[in-house]
């Protein structure tokens, strides 16, 4: 999928907070400048993050919501093979999207260097559900 024009994104890392930080020096360390000039303003973190211990679960959140990054085209999956192998050691869960909302939501999980688009998980689970929901009925 290739987004044109602005670029926004939301998208949620969790996992150790060990894990966490060497992702974020890997954001910071401008791995990412062929997409787009990553700054730290992109970056939430959960409220406990600082109280936590380092092998603990949190999380942070990476977006751009208020403001859409200029871009003449934005190859999508570039940019999450890239992101996703960075961040293998985490459960990763987001959108990109551009200013005519063409959306691309995405996860990949922990131990994972790939992602899967999200909109399709989301229609086998619901799938599965009705077959096992169907299931249900024809026992009784």
């Amino acid at each position: 999928m290739t987004l044109y024009e602005e670029l926004y994104f939301d998208i949620k890392f969790s996992g150790p907070k060990t894990e966490l930080k060497k992702f974020i020096s890997f954001l910071k360390s401008g791995e990412l400048e062929d997409f787009f000039e990553f700054t730290t303003d992109y970056i939430s973190y959960d409220d406990r993050f600082n109280e936590v211990d380092a092998a603990d679960e949190t999380y942070f959140i990476m977006s751009n919501d208020d403001y859409g990054i200029e871009i003449d085209e934005f190859d999508v999956d570039e940019f999450l093979e890239i992101l996703c192998r960075a961040a293998k050691n985490l459960d990763i869960e987001g959108q990109v999207y551009d200013i005519d909302d063409e959306e691309y939501s995405f996860r990949s999980d922990a131990g994972n260097s790939y992602y899967v688009n999200a909109k399709l998980v989301s229609k086998f689970n619901e799938d599965e559900d009705k077959e096992e929901e169907s299931e249900e009925d024809e026992e009784e």
